[in-house]
């Protein structure tokens, strides 16, 4: 049994509102329109595969000396097998999915531009 340090109960924290907000914001990734900025600079750059992006100086701190990098989730992988094996999973085929789709714009969604439609009744 032992007179170590005592242990809190699981689920004891979980109504320290400062607790919640570390645990939400520590893993983070980036926002979509983030990364479409990202992509959209790249290939005003003239990149039209984003290789730059993918491309990471060595670094002894990240996984894999961050050679491994996916841009689209923004996360380092340890090896080949380990990249290779993310890019068939759920999280990175949906992420991909939002990045291609078009750029959320907060005033069209606010209706404040004029849609033109086509005129009802043709004129002849």
């Amino acid at each position: 049994m032992g007179n170590g340090p005592k242990q809190k109960k699981p689920g004891s924290r979980s109504k320290i509102k400062k607790y919640k907000r570390a645990c939400l914001t520590k893993h983070r990734a980036k926002d979509i329109d983030q990364i479409q900025d990202e992509v959209a600079k790249a290939k005003s750059e003239g990149d039209t595969n984003c290789t730059r992006l993918s491309q990471v100086e060595f670094d002894e701190d990240l996984p894999g000396g961050g050679q491994y990098f996916c841009w689209q989730t923004n996360r380092h992988f340890a090896d080949q097998k380990a990249f290779d094996d993310h890019k068939r999973t759920r999280e990175y085929k949906r992420r991909v999915k939002q990045i291609k789709e078009e750029k959320y714009d907060p005033v069209a969604a606010a209706g404040m531009t004029k849609e033109k439609l086509p005129p009802a009744h043709a004129k002849r």
